[in-house]
């Protein structure tokens, strides 16, 4: 007889399980693009973050509207799912790693990307 496999923990991003992968070795000219790379995928962010707010104090401006707008959301999904394809693609060219990547990530949910959206 087969044995059930074994269920393994929850293991969390960054915990002592797996030790973080060292960071790659990259030419001059892959620094430059990676240091690129990082800039626009931030400035991304930050223009994801800027029209966030504008939504959000244009559905606090509206006085009909109780509650969490839908098209506010389906706009914030569609700012996200943007910042998924260039992240990925950013990762798919080898300008970032995907370590690079989860911290851009964590940066900007830790400054509300994802807040009010459900």
């Amino acid at each position: 007889m087969t044995e059930p496999p074994k269920k393994q923990g929850l293991r969390t991003l960054g915990s002592p399980s797996k030790p973080a992968a060292p960071a790659p070795k990259r030419s001059k000219a892959q620094e430059v693009l990676a240091a690129k790379a990082t800039d626009v995928l931030r400035a991304e962010f930050e223009k994801a973050l800027a029209l966030k707010e504008k939504l959000a104090g244009e559905a606090a401006e509206s006085s009909e509207q109780k509650g969490r707008d839908p098209r506010q959301a389906e706009k914030l999904r569609s700012l996200v799912a943007s910042l998924e394809g260039m992240s990925r693609f950013a990762i798919a060219m080898g300008l970032l790693t995907a370590a690079e990547n989860r911290a851009i990530w964590s940066e900007f949910m830790g400054r509300g990307l994802y807040e009010g959206w459900r």
